[in-house]
């Protein structure tokens, strides 16, 4: 946190994507997301939610002082996002539809194919913006609940991931508030940025590339894993998508030291 004077009063600000609330959170995406030809004013309502000020009394600032305190802003407003505390732990689209859990931070309790899942959904809204793929991976992700007991011991509030069932999900799940559903995006966004640099081997932009020109995506890479060091598809696809990027980014790295050995002999 930032700690400041602005208007004679003593402020914490965010520092850090991670710092947000998630009020700050919900505020802030109509302005993150929003078209906004003069900077300026974007800068402007990013301040007025992390300082808690009105607009008017950002707007009486003289220019030298907006510069003063425009730097608050640069963390929000750079790429790449940075947010992975889970912030919507729980959703509930319709008063008769059930509470939908979400993951842990940082992706911890993801399994491998979820994320497969969840990726190739991720790629196709980048690419498209069309809602159904956001949709789709808010279903990959939010799932109703297991008895808090069974949660508890297995480690995820969620129900067991099921490929067969994210059509029917996200159908409910489509109901949710857009800016709702914008924040789960937002979040995965920073998850995924955060992959990207613990497992540089894994996400490089050859890959990335490969995995996004192939139809199944990251599942593609889940088959080329299958009957390696987690069994079978089925069997890889279980396990937690932590453990199989550290297995191959581990992999790739050994291979590479491997090559410029073998080119320095």
């Amino acid at each position: 946190m930032h700690e400041i004077e602005f208007n004679g009063q003593a402020k914490k600000v965010a520092a850090t994507w991670d710092e947000l609330s998630r009020r700050q959170l919900e505020l802030l995406l109509p302005v993150l997301y929003g078209q906004y030809p003069d900077a300026h004013q974007q800068r402007i309502e990013v301040l007025e939610v992390l300082l808690g000020v009105s607009r008017p009394l950002l707007l009486r600032l003289t220019d030298v002082q907006l510069l003063q305190v425009f730097w608050l802003t640069d963390f929000l407003l750079a790429e790449p996002i940075a947010l992975t505390r889970q912030l919507l732990p729980h959703v509930k689209p319709a008063r008769l539809l059930p509470t939908y859990y979400g993951p842990a931070a940082e992706l911890a309790n993801v399994s491998f194919l979820e994320f497969a899942f969840a990726d190739a959904y991720f790629v196709a809204y980048a690419n498209s913006q069309q809602a159904q793929w956001l949709d789709q991976l808010v279903a990959t992700l939010y799932r109703p609940g297991r008895r808090l007991a069974e949660g508890l011991a297995a480690g995820d509030r969620r129900l067991p991931f099921n490929e067969h069932l994210i059509e029917v999900q996200a159908g409910r799940l489509a109901r949710l508030p857009r800016l709702t559903r914008l924040a789960i995006l937002t979040w995965y966004r920073g998850c995924r940025h955060a992959l990207e640099a613990r497992y540089p081997h894994v996400f490089t932009p050859a890959n990335q590339e490969q995995a996004k020109a192939h139809p199944d995506g990251w599942a593609y890479v889940l088959r080329e894993m299958s009957g390696a060091a987690f069994g079978n598809y089925a069997e890889t696809g279980r396990q937690l998508a932590h453990q199989v990027l550290a297995k191959m980014n581990d992999d790739l790295a050994q291979a590479e030291k491997q090559l410029r050995e073998q080119k320095a002999n």
